[in-house]
């Protein structure tokens, strides 16, 4: 304790104390060794002395000059005072150096936090934490303290006030007020402990070596910094994409234990010359930087269409890009470049072996930003990006992208539309052109080297009948696997909007495809580029809906056992808009695919009866097969036959 700690009315008081007690100067008190001018307390000599208290000290001081610190072993108390009102108020405690332990000469708490730090030549069995206690008949006052723990407990009622800039930095420092026992000294057990935290000699934990080890295990990624994107009317139940949705997959993820059995990758943000990989340099200015960092560019570079930003005036009173893209000004840029920076980390560790495949929860969306065009909720194209630097970085060959959001992924194939290095195959609700964005037709193919390399699988006919398991399911068989194993891509990424699932009603969705239904295609994708697949998270605004695709997805992502899909459907048929749509899709891509003709005349089969049509088929090859190398054998010369066989065996003697 220092100065202007005080007790009032014959109590402890601070420098202009009154009805204090004081010792002479140099005197040793059962508190310390009092400096000369200074109270036991700290406090300069009060101006009406307690001659009783000061005569007791004395005695007391008498009998204990060897060993100040030590308590009497019968257990009574120090000193007795008069039993009165006790009003505390602490204003310094210390004023050591942060990093001065017990055992420090500069510390003004020593052993017992300052009441024996000028003592020379303590042992170390006296600085073990010592329980002391002032008896004020029949109340008590107990001074409790510790090394590496400083507590002050005191037993009577008092009105503490502390001032936190005074306070000594220790983080288990408290202040605590308890009932002491009516009589005695409180006896407290505390276990002797080592240096504290803040002690020079404190062992540092080893460095690890080397960048961190990852598992080879399936990778999720997710960044808070995604949820600051949110229109500034507050209101997120009038928009569907928003801050809940990846708060719920990440929830689901924990809940189920999935996220447990995944390597958590940290995410961060994507440069700006990242995204310039696919978007102009103005539509990454106009979006990658906020006001405060908008500074910090080229003036040039601010100049013209920068410097006339303009969003549209939203019906909730926010503000957007267009009608339902919202933008936040403070917000929005940092979180669309962390959601394309968490898919750049991800990939990047799958494409280099650390992780098996991967799942990125990650919003907004990306595939329907342009190179200069922001629309349907998406700013920069994630997706588009990630493969472009796979390519200049790594020198991916080949990189397939396939696309099951139920709107069709305008802005990656714009991207990629002349590359024959990426497919992009797209399965989306196309209605002729008259379902957003409208692009998307099986005529797209692509252009110069590209052509062939982009595949509209188009659905057409509205939602009646829907389409759902089955027709996605016979598209995958009929065009996506064979084609993608023809490709044989060196990685898969999924632009995996979740929006066809059952519960998105139209314009966002209409169709009844199960959420177990995509953790199946999940697992047939796996078999491409030696499992190196990272699921990146579009579209989907019902969150019974995505979390259960999403849970899907990731199990299967993990090799565990999927849920069986109906056995109904291995006996149903596509609906006739799909196989209208799938044998127009084969018609064009056959030109620049051989592996999907054979699966002409089968679109119409169901699952059951296409698995028994492949079994005869492999039959029938094996068996011409065979004849063909029997032909050969019989046709051939047989002298040579002659010469293996065996000679005859020589008789006997």
């Amino acid at each position: 304790m220092t100065a202007g700690m005080t007790f009032l009315s014959g109590k402890l008081v601070g420098a202009s104390g009154r009805g204090g007690h004081d010792a002479p100067p140099g005197e040793v008190t059962p508190f310390g060794v009092t400096p000369f001018g200074v109270t036991p307390f700290g406090v300069p000599p009060a101006s009406e002395p307690n001659l009783k208290v000061r005569s007791r000290l004395k005695q007391k001081v008498a009998e204990r000059r060897s060993s100040p610190l030590l308590r009497r072993r019968d257990g009574s108390v120090l000193s007795a005072f008069r039993k009165r009102h006790v009003e505390i108020t602490v204003s310094s405690v210390c004023s050591s150096a942060p990093g001065s332990g017990p055992s420090s000469p500069n510390s003004s708490h020593g052993a017992h936090n300052g009441l024996a730090a000028s003592v020379p030549n303590i042992h170390a069995e006296q600085l073990l934490p010592q329980p002391h206690a002032l008896a004020l008949d029949g109340a008590q006052l107990s001074l409790y303290t510790s090394p590496s723990l400083p507590n002050l407990s005191l037993g009577l009622q008092a009105t503490v006030t502390v001032t936190s800039a005074h306070l000594p930095v220790y983080p288990e420092a408290s202040l605590q007020l308890y009932s002491a026992p009516p009589l005695g000294v409180l006896a407290l057990s505390h276990p002797a402990l080592a240096r504290t935290q803040s002690s020079p000699a404190s062992v540092k934990p080893p460095v690890p070596e080397g960048p961190p080890k990852h598992l080879f295990t399936t990778g999720v990624v997710y960044d808070t910094f995604m949820l600051k994107h949110q229109c500034t009317c507050g209101n997120t139940t009038i928009h569907p994409e928003h801050a809940g949705r990846i708060q719920s997959i990440w929830s689901r993820l924990q809940e189920t234990g999935l996220l447990g059995k995944c390597e958590r990758i940290r995410g961060r943000k994507a440069t700006l010359e990242e995204i310039q990989t696919v978007h102009s340099e103005h539509h990454t200015l106009l979006y990658g930087t906020s006001p405060l960092n908008r500074q910090k560019l080229d003036s040039k570079k601010l100049l013209g269409p920068i410097t006339q930003k303009t969003y549209a005036v939203l019906p909730c009173g926010g503000i957007g890009v267009d009608s339902d893209t919202v933008w936040n000004e403070l917000h929005s840029s940092s979180a669309v470049r962390t959601a394309v920076g968490c898919l750049l980390e991800l990939t990047f560790k799958v494409a280099a072996g650390e992780l098996k495949n991967g799942f990125a929860v990650i919003r907004p969306p990306g595939h329907h930003a342009e190179e200069s065009t922001a629309m349907g909720f998406c700013f920069f194209n994630s997706v588009a990006i990630s493969a472009k630097l796979l390519q200049q970085r790594l020198s991916l060959g080949r990189i397939l992208i396939v696309d099951w959001d139920i709107h069709h992924g305008n802005g990656t194939q714009q991207a990629f539309y002349s590359d024959p290095h990426v497919l992009y195959i797209s399965l989306h609700r196309y209605d002729d052109g008259n379902f957003f964005p409208g692009s998307g037709a099986p005529e797209e193919v692509g252009s110069g080297l590209g052509v062939g390399y982009n595949i509209n699988i188009a659905w057409t006919g509205g939602v009646d009948p829907p389409i759902g398991d089955v027709e996605y399911l016979t598209a995958f068989r009929t065009v996506v696997m064979p084609i993608a194993k023809e490709f044989s891509p060196d990685l898969v990424l999924v632009s995996a909007g979740f929006d066809a699932v059952e519960g998105h009603l139209s314009p966002l969705g209409g169709y009844s495809v199960t959420a177990k239904c995509f953790g199946h295609l999940t697992k047939q994708l796996m078999m491409l580029a030696g499992g190196r697949v990272v699921l990146a998270l579009e579209g989907g605004h019902d969150l019974t809906a995505i979390c259960d695709a999403s849970e899907a997805c990731v199990s299967a992502l993990l090799g565990l056992e999927l849920e069986p899909l109906d056995p109904s459907l291995l006996q149903q048929k596509p609906n006739v808009n799909a196989v209208a749509t799938l044998e127009k899709v084969i018609e064009i891509q056959s030109k620049h695919w051989g592996s999907v003709r054979r699966f002409a005349a089968a679109v119409g089969r169901s699952l059951l009866e296409a698995q028994r049509g492949e079994a005869e088929e492999a039959e029938t090859v094996t068996a011409m097969a065979l004849l063909s190398v029997g032909a050969e054998q019989a046709g051939g010369d047989p002298q040579p036959r002659l010469a293996e066989e065996p000679m005859e065996a020589e008789p006997t003697l």
